[in-house]
């Protein structure tokens, strides 16, 4: 359950479907944006579309908030678009973190992105929960499968999920 403090900003849940699927980026889930394959497709996508801008941007991430408590919503309405992140474990000093600041080249270039993908947004720093990034299928029952059975549980407790939020 990872806290993170990023340097970034919010790209609309909406604006982030909107780019999948006029970029048919068919490896990316827009509800799922984290995802090894959702986060290397986008990546490669922005290198093809804005290489000048992405050549200053090495270690831009995407990350987002998301409560696994809440079974109404599959997401939460925003991800993130980020430069700099830095997970905090039992503390952090972010006067520290944000002290050092970003490259100014890389400030700039995450302002041309913010321009293109989400202009409404403001770039900043921000604090983002994230209660389960594996999106794991909760298992009734004890924490140890038994392989079949366990299946069969996940099964039943992800028809039960998605049963309640309709």
């Amino acid at each position: 359950m990872p806290v993170y403090l990023i340097h970034g900003f919010r790209w609309p849940r909406s604006a982030v479907r909107i780019h999948i699927i006029l970029n048919n980026l068919d490896d990316a889930a827009a509800e799922y944006i984290v995802s090894p394959a959702t986060s290397a497709a986008l990546l490669d996508n922005f290198h093809t579309l804005y290489p000048e801008v992405m050549s200053s941007l090495p270690a831009l991430r995407f990350i987002e908030q998301y409560d696994p408590d809440d079974i109404v919503c599959s997401s939460q309405p925003f991800a993130f678009v980020a430069d700099k992140v830095e997970v905090c474990q039992l503390s952090l000093d972010i006067g520290e973190v944000m002290g050092q600041g970003v490259a100014a080249e890389g400030w700039g270039a995450l302002m041309e992105l913010r321009d293109i993908l989400a202009p409404q947004e403001k770039v900043g720093w921000w604090i983002v929960y994230n209660g389960d990034e594996q999106r794991r299928v909760p298992v009734e029952g004890q924490n140890g499968g038994d392989g079949e059975g366990e299946s069969k549980k996940s099964k039943g407790s992800l028809k039960k999920l998605l049963s309640r939020g309709r």
